[in-house]
């Protein structure tokens, strides 16, 4: 009867310290700046930016934020290495205007030097999305285009 109370609490404390337990890389999500805040980021520090345009009505949005943008391995990447600038295209018009956005969601992808390399729009599962980042990442624009990138596999 001990050994099946003893047993019984450590299944408790393994169910509440699983609960709580959080990777650090998630516990914040993605380190999304406003376009302004993104852009001077840029010029101090040499990374490529995501820019991200949603609405927060858009169900296709929320989908990205569930399955994508929720991902440990998508967070890591784009907080190490991207400047990850959000823009709500309904607050932030005229940056979506200069930018020439016209979908939800979709995404620019800048190099380091702000120069426009890659532009998509949709829902992209965690793998291919990781696929976009690493393609922007690796600077592979320069060898050959999306489609030929993504076929490589």
């Amino acid at each position: 009867m001990r050994r099946l109370k003893t047993l019984a609490a450590l299944a408790v404390l393994a169910m509440l310290t699983g609960l709580t337990a959080v990777p650090p890389a998630t516990a914040g999500g993605v380190n999304w700046l406003d376009y302004p805040t993104a852009a001077a980021a840029q010029q101090k520090q040499a990374k490529p930016m995501l820019v991200y345009f949603h609405l927060p009505y858009c169900y296709r949005c929320k989908e990205m934020k569930r399955k994508t943008f929720s991902q440990v391995k998508v967070i890591d990447l784009l907080n190490a290495d991207f400047i990850a600038a959000k823009v709500d295209l309904e607050k932030d018009a005229e940056v979506g205007e200069k930018l020439e956005a016209d979908y939800t969601p979709s995404y620019l992808f800048l190099d380091a030097q702000g120069k426009q390399v890659f532009r998509i729009k949709g829902v992209f599962g965690p793998e291919r999305f990781l696929k976009m980042l690493s393609f922007v990442k690796d600077k592979a624009y320069l060898r050959q285009t999306w489609d030929q990138y993504r076929k490589g596999d």
